[in-house]
This record gives C-alpha cells, structure tokens and sequence, in this order.
C-alpha cells in the first residue's frame, strides 16, 4: 500500500510541469484545490480546449486526471477514429470536451443524470464551439424508466443510483439496451463509462447484439471484486481486455 502511494505521489510530482506549463489559469486550480476558491473560474489548455471549473467542487481533480495525468490516454486512438462516442457519466463534459479536442468530427452522445452537473456541461460545451456534443439528461441504466439518484450536496461529482448518500432525486434512465435508439445511432466506436458502481448491472444487461456493435470501451471500476466478471462478460464479447489497475479502470478494444 505504501509503495502504491508513493508511485502514485512520483506520478503526480511529474505531472507539475505539464500543469504549470500546459494549462493557462492553473494558479486559480491550485488555490482551488488548496481549498482557497469558491468562485467559477476558466482553464484553457495552451493550443486547445477551455474548461469553466466550478471553485469549491471536484471539478478541477476531474480536469487534473483527464487533461494532465492523462487517465484516458489508452483511448487516443480510438478517439480519433471514431465516428460515434457514447460518454455514461458525462458529470460536467470534460471528457467529452477531451474527445472531441481529439476528434471533430466524431458525434459525441453526453449522458448525465444531475441537473446541475448537465447545467455547467452545457457551459463547457458553449466555450469549445465547432464540436459535436449532444448532451442528455439521462442516465443510462439497465433498464430504460426512472430510479432514485444518490447525491452529496457539494460534490456533485459523485452522483450513483446505487450508492447510497445524503440526498437524493429521481432522474430518467435509458436501457442500455435503448441507448442506440435514443441516440438515433447504429454503433458505438467508443464507449466511455463512469457511473459510480452501476457499471456492472449495465453490462449484465447489455444483449449480445448490442455488444458486438461497441469498437471498443473504457470505464472505471468501483469494486474490485466485479473486474473478473466485467472482464468475462467483455472477453465473451470478442474484447480483449486490459486492467489498469493503478486508474481502476477497464479498457477493452477488438483484437
């Protein structure tokens, strides 16, 4: 455990350059995460995408992971290629930002359940004009209907259907089953998945059918005791798989 921290401080202390270097208004993302900042505030990457950040929240660690430790970089690739990318769990857009910065011209479908998280995506998406992003108030689910959405006030990152917190509201779901419907598409070339412990009952859902029209996927696991069984269902799929243990995240492409 302690080698882990420490592997993870090195990662971290290495990513500073890149922070200093590469993104304009990162002082403003130290004071926030210093604690010191309650106001919204803009990031912009030097040559590429801008980023309003909500001060006093975890949007700049989800700015930090994607646009500088550069947690999603295994899909580059397929990012760049894709014509069509389905992003569950969209919180405020960032990755769908990101992909989109890869790609121009693909057709990016945003899935976030919370109100107020769709509220500042929409903000992210009016600072990056010429993209192709169609947010959705929705979450995706295993079946298509509404559920009670979990929440704690102040971290809005955090949203689960099923993780218990603090408060909580009632927002619609869409099938996993249903999502190409919903999003009048035929494929998915990249399937991106954040949804704070649903990921398995979504996948035990998903059809045969639906699978095989998926390129490729990545997603972040909660519980380790599900990666065997998310990696079964994928490798029966056709995937091959890969655990990036170090990011708890999953990524299966087509061999």
């Amino acid at each position: 455990m302690r080698a882990g921290f420490i592997k993870g401080a090195l990662r971290r202390a290495a990513a500073i350059p890149k922070l200093v270097f590469g993104v304009r208004g990162w002082t403003r993302l130290a004071t926030d995460a210093m604690g010191r900042n309650r106001e919204p505030y803009t990031v912009q990457k030097r040559g590429g995408c801008s980023c309003e950040l909500r001060g006093g929240a975890s949007d700049w660690w989800i700015f930090l992971e994607i646009f500088v430790f550069g947690i999603y970089q295994r899909v580059d690739a397929d990012a760049r290629k894709a014509q069509v990318v389905i992003d569950v769990g969209a919180n405020v857009g960032l990755f769908a930002v990101y992909a989109a910065s890869l790609n121009r011209a693909a057709e990016i479908h945003a899935f976030e359940p919370f109100p107020k998280n769709l509220t500042q995506l929409e903000k992210n998406l009016a600072l990056n004009p010429g993209h192709r992003i169609k947010p959705h108030l929705a979450a995706v689910s295993d079946k298509s209907g509404t559920a009670t959405l979990y929440f704690t006030p102040g971290d809005d990152s955090g949203c689960s259907l099923s993780q218990a917190k603090g408060e909580s509201c009632t927002v619609k779901t869409i099938g996993i089953n249903e999502i190409f419907q919903h999003c009048g598409v035929t494929l998915c070339d990249l399937l991106k998945m954040d949804c704070e412990g649903s990921e398995l009952p979504i996948f035990e859902a998903a059809s045969p059918e639906l699978l095989a029209k998926i390129g490729a996927v990545i997603m972040e696991y909660h519980n380790e005791n599900e990666v065997a069984r998310l990696c079964e269902i994928l490798t029966k799929a056709g995937f091959k798989t890969e655990v990036l243990s170090q990011i708890h995240t999953i990524y299966a492409g087509r061999s």
